[in-house]
């Protein structure tokens, strides 16, 4: 198996925390990250971190998200 084949457990308890301080459904939310991980594996040469950064930009995005609707 290569490194950027590697199987990640779904971090629940993190994405159910987005859910709840970006106010999205935990499903969405979910959907985000795994299409976030893809992308990420995709050209990454080390995915030992791969989770935290698709972590890290699927809570960035809904907060972006969160920020232009409110600013309209």
């Amino acid at each position: 198996m290569l490194a950027t084949e590697k199987k990640f457990a779904l971090p629940t308890r993190a994405l159910e925390v987005i859910s709840r301080t970006t106010h999205v459904a935990q499903s969405e939310v979910t959907r985000l990250y795994e299409e976030e991980l893809a992308e990420l594996r995709a050209t990454a040469r080390i995915a030992s971190f791969l989770p935290i950064f698709a972590l890290r930009n699927v809570e960035d995005t809904l907060n972006h998200r969160r920020a232009a609707a409110s600013a309209v």
